[in-house]
Formats: structure tokens, sequence, C-alpha cells
């Protein structure tokens, strides 16, 4: 009896210690939820990557990047550091814009690309444009911002203003609010006059 008694009274104490660590071990899901993505970290970390974006067997971009972080939080997103340049190809794969930054945010769901901090975008022709901010759309093939920029084109045209929209590959753009003096080159300036004399 006194065997059975001491049986039957060790699982009262072992039934305690086994409910503290199921309930003291488990996680509250809005905490976990709440938490904020830098708490949380990144669910993928790649440095020094290539990718290559195809669609129907056709290369569509090509991204080069210094630190890539993945993170899952309310959106999927990527970030990138230490230097990005995209490299966007035209129906006959042949590069059609490059877009150069020290960072950017990648948006998959959105089909879209944040380029941040000195942004070079230009185009095969040799037209550049300088801005700290660009929003590429993917799926859309445009090149949006709202921030200061300045465009100098291959024949010396050197443009500024605040905002524009722009195709892709950069061959035709808008400058949303123009500002500044524009000196337009000479032969442009030449071909003009001979056309209003005519």
């Amino acid at each position: 009896m006194i065997h059975r008694a001491f049986i039957g009274n060790a699982w009262i104490p072992l039934a305690l210690v086994i409910g503290i660590l199921l309930f003291s071990c488990q996680n509250d899901i809005k905490v976990v939820q709440e938490m904020g993505e830098e708490d949380a970290g990144a669910f993928q970390t790649v440095k020094e990557v290539t990718y290559t974006f195809t669609d129907s067997g056709r290369v569509r971009n090509t991204l080069y990047a210094g630190k890539l972080e993945q993170f899952i939080h309310d959106t999927d997103y990527v970030k990138i550091s230490d230097g990005l340049s995209l490299v966007i190809f035209n129906k006959s794969e042949q590069p059609s814009g490059i877009l150069n930054s020290d960072n950017g945010l990648y948006f998959k769901t959105l089909n879209q690309m944040k380029a941040i901090d000195n942004v070079v975008f230009c185009n095969p022709k040799g037209d550049s444009l300088f801005t700290e901010y660009l929003t590429w759309y993917s799926d859309s093939q445009l090149v949006v911002t709202d921030a200061p920029v300045r465009i100098l084109r291959a024949d010396g045209l050197d443009i500024k203003g605040r905002g524009l929209r722009a195709r892709e590959d950069f061959s035709r753009y808008t400058i949303l609010a123009p500002s500044g003096d524009i000196a337009v080159p000479d032969e442009i300036d030449n071909k003009n006059e001979a056309e209003e004399s005519q």
C-alpha cells in the first residue's frame, strides 16, 4: 500500500512540471505578429548575387546585388544594399536600360523595384538620368519618380526638374516639373532656325 500511494502521489508533481513547461514555452501569436522586421531579422540573406529573370524563355532582366535580405512581414520584399545594378533587356534580348543605385527594395507581388540613393539610369543611346529615388514597374514597363531629376543627354542637353515618368528603356520620358534654363546645342538650334525659315 505504501508503494502504491507513492506512485499515485508522484504523478501530481510530474503533471504540474509538464503543465508549466508546456505553457511557458508557448508563444503568443499576437506578440509574434507585432514584432517589427528589424526584431525578426531577415528570413534569408545572400551576398554578391546575380539573378536573371525570364519570361516565356526570354531574358527580361538581370539583377546584380551586393547584399539581398528577404523579409516576410505584411508584404514579402527583398532589401538590397551594398549596391545594385539592374540590366533591362528588350524583346531581342539586347540591353535597353541599366539602373544603378546604392540600395533598393524589390516587391515581387507588386512587380516593382525601388532604387534608392545615388540612382543612375542609362540607355544605350548614352542618355543618363540622375536622382535619389526611382520606382521601376516591371509589369507596365515604366520608371517613375517624384524626386528631383537631372538628365544628361548624349547630345549634350542638360535637363533638370522634379518628377519623371519614363519607359523602362528610357527612350521616351516626361519630366513632370521642368526647372531652370535648358541650353540647346547649336546643331539643334540651327536645325530649328532652318525649318522656321522655310
